[in-house]
C-alpha cells in the first residue's frame, strides 16, 4: 500500500463517503497522526506478546547487532542505543579478566538505583566467576556494571521503529508524500494503523465513532 493510497482509506473513515463532512483533514495531519498510531500499534503489540500479533512486526526485529563500548564510567561501561532503537528484545557481552578473554557473559536487568547498591548486592552484583553482570538503560544507554573484568562487547537484539512517513515538503500540509518514505507492512497491518489513526482524528474531534475506529485497530487478526 503506498502512502497515498493510506490517506484515501483514512479519509473514507474519517469523512462521510469521501467527501468533507466539515471536519479539515489535511496530509500534514495524516502524516503525525499515522506515525503516532503505527508506533503505538506497534507498542500495544510488544507488550501483549501474542505470537499471532508479533509475527506481523517481525520485519523490524534487529537480531544479534554488535555494539562496543563508547566509554567506561566507574563500574560501568556505556554502550549507546543505535538511534532507531524502540524495544530491546535480548541483550548479552562478551568479556575479559586476568585469566580469560573473550568469556560470553549472562545481562540482566535492574533498576535504575545508586551503583554502590547494585555493587554491594550480593544477588545483583558482577561477577565473571559465575559470567553475568546486571546492566541499566538510561539516558540512551545500556549501562553494564562490573567488577575485575572488561566489556569487549554486547550483543544485541531488538525491535527498530519503522519508517515514519512524511511529506516532500513539511511545510506544505496539502503537498505531496514523499513515496521514497514507504510504509513497510501489509495492508492487513497498515489497516489496522488506519483505524486507530481515524480513532485518534476522531477522539480529537469528540466525534462518536472513536471506541469503534480504536476496536478494529487492536482486535485479532
Amino acid at each position: 500500500m503506498t502512502v497515498e493510497q493510506a490517506y484515501q482509506k483514512y479519509i473514507v473513515k474519517t469523512e462521510k463517503n469521501s467527501t468533507n463532512d466539515n471536519i479539515t483533514t489535511d496530509k500534514g495531519r495524516f502524516v503525525l497522526l499515522f506515525n503516532e498510531s503505527q508506533n503505538k500499534l506497534i507498542e500495544f503489540f510488544l507488550d501483549r506478546k501474542s505470537e499471532d500479533d508479533i509475527r506481523y512486526i517481525q520485519k523490524i526485529h534487529v537480531p544479534s547487532k554488535s555494539i562496543t563500548p563508547k566509554k567506561k564510567q566507574e563500574s560501568k561501561y556505556l554502550f549507546e542505543l543505535p538511534s532507531n532503537y524502540f524495544d530491546l528484545t535480548n541483550v548479552y557481552a562478551y568479556a575479559s579478566s586476568e585469566c580469560c578473554s573473550n568469556e560470553k557473559i549472562t545481562l540482566f536487568p535492574v533498576k535504575n538505583e545508586n551503583e554502590n547498591e547494585i555493587l554491594a548486592d550480593q544477588f545483583n552484583k558482577p561477577s565473571f566467576l559465575y559470567r553475568e553482570s546486571p546492566y541499566t538503560i538510561s539516558s540512551n544507554n545500556i549501562n553494564v556494571y562490573v567488577d575485575d573484568f572488561k566489556i569487549d562487547n554486547i550483543v544485541l537484539s531488538y525491535y527498530r521503529y519503522p519508517t515514519q512517513i512524511s511529506l516532500i515538503d513539511n511545510n506544505d500540509p496539502e503537498g505531496d508524500f514523499d513515496e521514497s518514505k514507504k510504509i513497510e507492512f501489509d495492508d492487513k497491518f497498515t489497516d489496522r494503523v488506519i483505524s486507530l489513526a481515524a480513532g485518534e482524528f476522531d477522539l480529537n474531534q469528540e466525534n462518536q465513532r472513536f471506541q469503534l475506529q480504536k476496536a478494529r485497530a487492536i482486535q485479532k487478526a
